[in-house]
């Protein structure tokens, strides 16, 4: 779904070019929506990056306290 603003401006330009039979405006909905597909894709890796500092954090914190 990615940013939900971003992907209802893209929804809305491709029905535009639907439309209107304008393909370039068609192309520009599209990639708009998968820009925001892209962005979600990246915010997601990016939590699960952060997750995994966590726990390695934590690991690193045992690993002292059995030293």
């Amino acid at each position: 779904m990615g940013n939900p603003i971003e992907d209802a401006k893209g929804k809305a330009k491709e029905a535009a070019g639907a439309l209107s039979d304008s393909e370039s405006l068609k192309r520009e909905g599209e990639a708009q929506q998968r820009k925001s597909d892209k962005q979600e894709d990246a915010a997601r890796a990016e939590s699960k990056a952060e997750g995994k500092r966590a726990e390695a954090a934590e690991a690193e914190a045992d690993q002292r306290a059995n030293q």
